[in-house]
């Protein structure tokens, strides 16, 4: 159980709440304004955070408080959880509005329209209206689950995000390579960007067989190969994408809470 369930989830996972995806949420105009901007100022918003924390963390003097207006940014405007593949389906089948939209990193740093964001409620309505991004395409829970289980079988890492939390507003299905915010979760290890999700992924050392298939799937170098059997440490951050590269299916997906992970 992590801040946002006893905040926002009544001791359960938040983001299966529905009362944080409800339309309730869009009277506020702050954060309908909020989210046009991020989407349609993606480039330059996140230029920005890059070049202000390549300066900023450098200085012992102003770190400390820059660490804090981030970490409050990653937090109470725009925070990202990492979730399973099991939970962005049921995210999906919250009763509301779902579309894919071309996502904002492929777009704005490749030049490429790939729409594998999902939207939800009234976000979808706002980013319709920013032609750089528009139309977006409205999808039903079922396809929206097959399209997950695609990506996820791909190796695709999937986070949800708020815009002014607790208000949940998309899925981004991404990787290392091609996403902004995890590539600055990789590069500021002392930033919040992205946290962890509620599990962690567990080897059968019975079964396992050292391919090391896992290892290389894991964007997160949270496994090792020790005596040929894998091993799952603390950098895990519960994707769950190393089971979609097991063919002996070792890999399960356990609470995270209590656990300690077998170094």
């Amino acid at each position: 159980m992590c801040e946002f369930c006893v905040q926002h989830g009544a001791g359960k996972k938040w983001y299966l709440a529905a009362q944080n995806h409800a339309d309730k949420l869009e009277q506020s105009q702050e954060r309908r304004l909020f989210i046009k901007s991020v989407f349609k100022d993606y480039r330059k918003m996140y230029g920005r955070q890059v070049r202000i924390a390549d300066v900023a963390l450098k200085i012992p003097l102003v770190k400390k408080y820059a660490l804090m207006k981030f970490n409050a940014f990653f937090t109470s405007d725009h925070s990202g959880h990492v979730v399973s593949l099991e939970d962005a389906v049921s995210i999906c089948g919250i009763p509301g509005r779902v579309s894919l939209v071309d996502c904002p990193c492929s777009k704005y740093l490749f030049g490429k329209d790939v729409k594998k964001c999902i939207l939800f409620g009234f976000t979808a309505e706002i980013v319709d209206n920013i032609p750089e991004l528009s139309p977006v395409q409205d999808i039903g829970a079922e396809d929206a689950a097959e399209f997950l289980k695609g990506l996820d079988e791909q190796g695709t890492i999937h986070t949800i995000w708020t815009f002014k939390t607790p208000y949940i507003g998309v899925i981004c299905n991404c990787n290392n390579r091609d996403c902004v915010l995890m590539h600055l979760n990789r590069r500021y290890k002392d930033l919040n960007v992205i946290r962890e999700g509620h599990e962690v992924a567990m080897v059968n050392k019975e079964i396992c067989n050292g391919c090391g298939n896992c290892q290389r799937a894991c964007q997160f170098k949270a496994v090792t190969i020790t005596e040929k059997k894998a091993k799952i440490n603390n950098s895990c951050y519960g994707c769950g994408v190393c089971r979609n590269f097991c063919p002996v299916e070792a890999i399960r997906m356990v609470p995270r809470i209590g656990l300690e992970l077998i170094r």
